[in-house]
């Protein structure tokens, strides 16, 4: 699938943009069977945000793709990849990490309202993301974005609302406004979704992703992280949450120096 211009200049414009129907049910149904595996023996890197006076439960796994067949193979051979380099004007596309979070029904844990990039080492505006729902999305699940705020120059500090709250100590990046506050202040923008449809959205857009109050339907989505053309390593102090695991690259270094990031698509 190639994006349209319209909707290259959507992601440009506003910082995401929804796909329909762009990942075939095949492929919907290995990403079914890569989160179960994942789910029952999960990478070095899990994270269970519920506790247990919680209801439901919310489980994030990182770099699935390193230990599900499924999952390397859709990130090596599926379609996101072709198209985030669309999205992007890239003459290539390196593969950075993939991230599966699951919220069973009647699950509370709002993923309030942040930044993606800056709890990565990248540097420059070619970081697309997407998100694919593996079940289907309402408003009450979906993921919500301020339209445009990719575009207002400013990094926000990560945080950990799910833990402990507990936010990046460093100097450089300055705290995100109260949206949820104020949301009337803002181009609040989010889509429903079938299996199938997928959201790519770019690094520094503001978004958060809702709680999964049904009973009846599971909210499992899978996302992938995407470096194009201008995208380089930049190392702070103290550092960002990813990646997660050890690499010898150096600021200003392309990711794909190190074999761990695989150029996944060339224009």
């Amino acid at each position: 699938m190639v994006p349209t211009q319209a909707e290259i200049d959507a992601y440009h414009e506003d910082g995401a943009v929804c796909l329909r129907g762009v990942i075939d049910e095949v492929w919907i149904e290995r990403l079914r069977e890569g989160v179960a595996a994942d789910m029952a023996e999960p990478g070095p890197h899990v994270e269970i945000y519920t506790k247990e006076s919680d209801p439901g439960l919310f489980f994030n796994d990182f770099d699935i793709w390193r230990h599900v067949p499924q999952m390397r193979a859709f990130a090596l051979e599926g379609p996101c990849a072709a198209i985030a380099g669309a999205l992007t004007r890239s003459s290539a596309i390196t593969f950075f990490y993939d991230q599966i979070f699951v919220k069973e029904p009647g699950t509370t844990g709002l993923t309030r309202w942040h930044q993606d990039q800056p709890y990565m080492a990248v540097d420059g505006s070619d970081l697309c993301s997407n998100w694919i729902p593996l079940d289907p999305i309402t408003p009450e699940t979906t993921l919500e974005f301020v339209r445009g705020s990719h575009r207002w120059g400013r990094w926000f500090a990560p945080f950990d609302a799910m833990l402990d709250g507990s936010r990046h100590p460093g100097t450089v990046f300055e705290r995100c406004p109260d949206i949820e506050a104020a949301r009337g202040d803002y181009d609040i923008v989010s889509w429903e979704l079938e299996p199938g449809d997928c959201i790519f959205f770019q690094g520094l857009i503001v978004h958060q992703g809702r709680n999964n109050p049904r009973r009846d339907v599971r909210r499992r989505t899978l996302t992938h992280r995407w470096l194009g053309d201008d995208a380089r390593v930049i190392l702070r102090d103290p550092p960002a949450e990813f990646p997660k695991f050890p690499t010898a690259l150096a600021t200003g270094e392309p990711f794909d120096t190190d074999p761990q990031y695989p150029v996944v698509w060339r224009a």
